[in-house]
């Protein structure tokens, strides 16, 4: 009975040496038992002798001293916490001494920090991983996170105890209480109110958790208030977008047919000299090409790329066609044309042709007229390459990559459309799986190559 496991027993005299101890109070002190009569308990635990010396005074006065727990370090360096009681020791009818029982709570203790210090890093682990959470039970508040007390303008303090409805909008609340009562656990949104009446979009989710001994819902909070925003300016912007589509497409190319129907019907009544006819033929086309430009550009922002409908042909097609709606528009221009290997491939020969006539197109503005713009064109096995060379001044170093960002002019001397060409042919070689690049000096010109994989890549 005497030496029951985990209890350490012991009598100290009036003068608080220690007269008898069991076992365990030896193991506490760290000594043998036949080492320890006799000491004093400041002996036996030095670390503890102010405050146990403390407690042995008042026992001495008649107190009784219970559970009372005490902290220090052994000699080895290791910590030690106990839990001590003190109960004077009469014998007939006088103070014969005191007696001492001690408990060695440090395994327990280390084991709550441990767990205290799991919570701790719970705790953070949530709050890092979203904007707060709280701790509910039927939806009243028993724990609440302060980065959720920030999202609701609050305290922990002023939040706990209060009923979540209370914190809820009234759109919100059949969500909310449905979630409660079957125990959802996949993310929903809700509006949520701060303490002055300003509204906060959430999106929540929970789960059944063990606190205190009951079980409660944990909840996680992210704010989705900046994401709702961007929603609502995204929603915005497509729908101007689409306006614009609207306008660009329907508004400006309809009279912009009338005028090429007036122009043919002129010609043909011979109300035009040959001069004039193509002159306004080509600014025209010019025109026409600008709207579909920029009808191009809108999608190409809208979608990220521009759709292709890739079909069985051969590059020289497109070729031919570029350089004739090229010839008609420059009839003085000598346009060079070269072909080298197998053109075939699956591509969209109507974007290819757009391609082909932007580059022509742009060297023949930035080149002089008496130079001749060449377009080559030279199959390998992997693919197709495309060359557009013209003899004109040649780049700046820093331009050869801002010359394909949209509405970007480079070699001063041409100021022709809105600078959009050059973007929408990166475009329709990416949108075929391709590539362009440039190179430009004075001996050689500017050549901008066009490299096309024969098919175009699945997406």
């Amino acid at each position: 009975m005497l030496n029951a496991p985990g209890w350490a027993l012991g009598f100290l005299d009036r003068d608080l040496r220690l007269k008898w101890a069991n076992d365990a109070l030896a193991t506490l002190a760290g000594r043998p038992l036949s080492g320890q009569i006799g000491r004093g308990v400041g002996e036996l635990w030095p670390a503890l002798a102010s405050p146990l010396g403390g407690l042995c005074a008042r026992a001495l006065q008649g107190e009784v001293i219970s559970g009372v727990s005490l902290a220090c370090t052994t000699p080895e360096g290791a910590a030690l916490h106990l839990r001590v009681s003190l109960m004077p020791a009469v014998a007939g009818g006088l103070m014969s001494g005191l007696t001492l029982i001690a408990q060695d709570e440090t395994l327990r203790v280390r084991e709550h920090i441990l767990l205290r210090e799991s919570e701790e890093r719970m705790k953070a682990l949530v709050d890092i991983s979203c904007d707060g959470y709280i701790i509910h039970d039927g939806g009243t508040l028993l724990d609440v996170s302060r980065g959720c007390a920030a999202l609701f303008d609050s305290t922990p303090e002023q939040l706990i105890g209060d009923q979540l409805m209370n914190w809820t909008a009234p759109e919100s609340r059949p969500t909310f209480a449905e979630a409660v009562r079957k125990g959802i656990d996949t993310p929903y949104e809700v509006v949520a109110l701060r303490r002055d009446g300003r509204r906060l979009p959430l999106q929540v989710l929970a789960r059944e958790v063990d606190y205190c001994g009951h079980r409660a819902r944990l909840v996680a909070l992210w704010n989705i208030s900046g994401h709702k925003a961007a929603q609502e300016a995204a929603a915005r912007d497509e729908s101007f977008r689409e306006q614009l589509l609207g306008v660009v497409g329907n508004d400006l190319s309809a009279p912009l047919k009338s005028l090429h129907l007036g122009l043919n019907n002129l010609q043909q009544e011979g109300k035009l000299e040959a001069g004039q006819a193509r002159q306004l033929t080509g600014a025209a086309k010019r025109m026409d090409r600008m709207l579909r430009e920029l009808l191009d550009f809108i999608r190409a922002r809208m979608t990220g790329t521009l759709p292709v409908s890739p079909a069985p042909m051969s590059l020289e097609t497109a070729m031919e066609r570029a350089i004739e709606e090229q010839q008609k528009v420059h009839p003085e221009r000598p346009l060079i044309r070269a072909v080298e290997g197998d053109l075939r491939g699956q591509w969209d020969e109507t974007r290819l042709t757009q391609l082909l006539e932007i580059l022509l197109s742009n060297a023949l503005q930035h080149s002089s007229s008496s130079n001749p713009v060449e377009l080559s064109a030279k199959g390998r096995k992997d693919g197709v390459t495309v060359a557009v060379l013209d003899k004109g001044p040649p780049l700046l170093p820093e331009e050869h990559e801002s010359l394909f960002e949209p509405f970007r002019k480079g070699r001063k001397q041409g100021r022709e459309g809105m600078g959009l060409g050059l973007y929408l042919s990166r475009r329709i070689a990416e949108a075929h799986g391709g590539r362009i690049t440039v190179e430009s000096s004075v001996e050689q010109g500017t050549c901008f190559k066009v490299w096309l994989p024969r098919q175009v890549p699945a997406l």
